[in-house]
């Protein structure tokens, strides 16, 4: 072999080794960051365009209780906003309404930038799986329902780390909640009584440890409390209740939906004996399991990492964690008790399960974790699954799964449009 044949072969030798060296360190795309975050940002105005409209007279109707009639359940949202910012004109309840919920899903992507979710189960496609969910999907949807400041108020104790503040925020949050809507001793005062026995795992002392503890079970009685003054105390009579309808026609410029107010002189017992008739359904356990596998995937995967995170971070406190979790993110199937919107509240177990989520990321992150693979691949699926979710939503609407956009050129062709 000639000297120059010899090195042609070395050299191609080389930079084959140089190849392999190179391919080694360059990550699979799969494994990308940037590739996540392009995704979560994609699916999410995906996710949000398909569910997204104005919000309904339903919603309309309830944000103008207020005050005027005597103290009521519900009252407060009204009290507050409505009189001083002309709600009853419905254009600018909804703006504000629509601000409400852009605002919502800003704290869900700057509380996921606090907690380093991405940074810390790397290459971060957790993000994309809730951005892609059905759950954001519905909440788009009830653009105007009370369920959005709920939300927002359970948000802010949680980008709070110190566990004192955490629960003085808390209680603020938890009161304001309640007087807006019950509905937040069964969604969310969960997670905020979770979020605050989490301070028992990461303070070192055990003094610290037990006000942790005491502080956790004071904000759940303090809800149950409050709920039930307000379940006895802030039903209206029949009189009470026309005078508030009278009060609300003259500012309202849309016409009131009579079934939301119709509500209000009824009792925790005569709701019950409602909901009797509404189990008692041939319809509704298919029509629960229908719901649930539209919301319960993605439920299951993001619990899976926050179990896999404190299994690494907590390995010593996992269990009890472990139930906290679960209680926390199971709670409004509780709802399903009280009233029959059955996507309303399954989809809330999705939003638990990504708020708890960031919030152990939060408040224990500690080194980054690898993801199992399995729980990876499940991810991907979950992530297809939600891309092809579809299905009915409040006022009989439909939701096609994609293209969910109304083709324009349709009905002059001479073909039936279906509305989304």
């Amino acid at each position: 072999m000639s000297s120059s044949t010899l090195l042609a072969t070395q050299q191609e030798q080389i930079e084959g080794i140089d190849y392999e060296l190179e391919a080694q360190e360059r990550p699979h795309v799969f494994d990308d960051p940037g590739l996540w975050r392009y995704l979560a940002l994609g699916l999410g105005v995906l996710a949000l365009g398909k569910g997204i409209r104005l919000p309904n007279l339903w919603s309309y109707t309830q944000a103008q209780f207020d005050y005027s009639a005597g103290f009521m359940r519900r009252g407060l949202f009204g009290f507050v906003l409505t009189r001083p910012l002309r709600l009853g004109l419905y254009g600018h309840f909804a703006l504000v309404s629509t601000l409400f919920l852009l605002l919502l899903f800003a704290g869900l992507a700057l509380l996921a930038h606090q907690a380093r979710l991405a940074e810390r189960t790397p290459p971060g496609e957790l993000l994309a799986v809730y951005a892609s969910s059905y759950s954001v999907t519905y909440l788009a949807h009830l653009n105007g329902y009370l369920d959005i400041p709920l939300a927002l108020l359970c948000l802010v104790p949680l980008f709070l780390r110190s566990t004192a503040w955490r629960v003085a925020a808390a209680v603020v949050c938890t009161a304001i909640g309640l007087l807006i809507h019950e509905q937040f001793l069964f969604c969310f005062l969960p997670v905020l009584v979770v979020s605050v026995l989490f301070g028992a795992a990461m303070d070192g002392s055990r003094s610290r440890r037990r006000l942790a503890r005491a502080a956790g079970v004071t904000l759940l009685m303090l809800g149950l409390a409050l709920t039930w003054c307000l379940g006895w105390r802030g039903s209206m009579s029949e009189e009470q209740t026309a005078q508030l309808s009278q009060s609300i026609a003259q500012r309202a410029d849309r016409p009131l939906v009579q079934g939301v107010i119709d509500v209000l002189p009824r009792t925790p017992k005569e709701n019950l004996e409602i909901m009797k008739l509404v189990w008692r359904r041939r319809t509704y356990l298919p029509a629960q399991v229908e719901s649930l596998l539209l919301f319960g995937p993605t439920a299951a995967v993001l619990s899976w990492a926050t179990f896999v995170l404190l299994r690494r971070w907590r390995p010593w406190q996992y269990r009890w964690l472990y139930a906290l979790v679960l209680l926390a993110t199971l709670a409004p199937l509780s709802l399903h008790l009280v009233g029959w919107d059955k996507n309303r509240w399954n989809e809330l177990l999705s939003l638990n399960a990504f708020l708890l989520l960031l919030a152990v990321s939060k408040l224990f992150g500690g080194e980054p974790v690898q993801l199992p693979v399995g729980l990876r691949r499940a991810c991907l699926a979950v992530m297809l699954l939600n891309l092809a979710s579809g299905g009915g939503m409040l006022d009989n609407r439909q939701i096609r799964p994609f293209p969910f956009l109304r083709a324009t050129d349709a009905a002059q062709a001479g073909c039936p449009v279906v509305q989304p």
